[in-house]
């Protein structure tokens, strides 16, 4: 299901349903593992926010991005998320699960709503977890619109507070090669789109190999999302990503089945 919104009607009851599925527990979360291409394991797991929808549907983030307009509502998703995400990680660790890093995305907003580098120290201190742990992902638009400046001070003070950080949708702006220059990220994830076109396209080939160069004189690992195909595996891999990420790998999954299906890929991996 797509909700395309328009009119300020059509949001506003996108909103109150928005609403009432967080209120009823409608909102749920699933990860995604990351697959190291040198070390043929997982390196790291990224959280993904989907919606039932109907008993057998979840809707996935993109299909209702109009809800996050919403200010109150964005912070009470971004509060469910990153508690959820908090909880399971403790309880993995706790468990002797080792998921090495694990990724949320964020928004403009929710970086520079109130002091979030404290109040995220806070909530690791609470679960028992260090902030080397959690890994913030920024998307490029991000560094695009009034709130840029803020976000960098937010990214900062992440910094600071030991949070590694990802710059996400790498190509979809103008912005990203700026952010590179300005702010300590320790990933660079290349947009699906840019990845799909280089399938076909050489020039967008050869500028992913180009910014994966880039990222690799910059010290940073450099990870191809949305991975869906063979022929994208390849491409990656020929490319000389450091990681991949993507149906291809693996579907997201249920918290429960995670532990499980890492060390299958880590088998996998050790067997290749």
């Amino acid at each position: 299901m797509r909700w395309g919104v328009d009119s300020s009607l059509d949001q506003l009851v996108l909103v109150n349903n928005a609403k009432r599925a967080l209120d009823r527990g409608h909102f749920e979360l699933i990860y995604q593992p990351v697959y190291s291409v040198d070390h043929r394991e997982v390196d790291s797991l990224e959280t993904l926010l989907r919606w039932r929808t109907r008993p057998n549907m979840l809707a996935a983030a993109q299909e209702f991005r109009a809800i996050f307009r919403d200010p109150a509502l964005s912070l009470s998703i971004r509060d469910f998320v990153l508690e959820k995400t908090l909880s399971q990680a403790a309880q993995w660790r706790a468990e002797g699960h080792d998921f090495g890093r694990i990724a949320v995305n964020t928004t403009a907003f929710d970086l520079c709503s109130g002091d979030f580098a404290l109040w995220l120290s806070e909530m690791m201190d609470a679960h028992r977890l260090t902030p080397d742990m959690l890994e913030i992902e920024v998307p490029e638009p991000a560094f695009y619109g009034p709130q840029a400046k803020q976000v960098g001070l937010a990214l900062e003070a992440l910094h600071y507070c030991g949070f590694s950080l990802a710059l996400d949708n790498f190509g979809a702006t103008h912005a990203g090669l700026a952010a590179l220059r300005q702010h300590p990220f320790r990933r660079l994830k290349i947009d699906h789109g840019l990845m799909r076109s280089a399938l076909t396209n050489p020039i967008d080939k050869a500028i992913v190999r180009n910014v994966i160069s880039l990222g690799h004189d910059l010290g940073l690992i450099v990870t191809a999302a949305g991975v869906e195909s063979e022929a994208q595996m390849e491409t990656a891999v020929q490319l000389g990503f450091d990681s991949v990420q993507g149906f291809f790998v693996c579907f997201p999954k249920e918290a429960e089945m995670v532990p499980r299906v890492c060390q299958i890929l880590n088998l996998q991996g050790r067997s290749a």
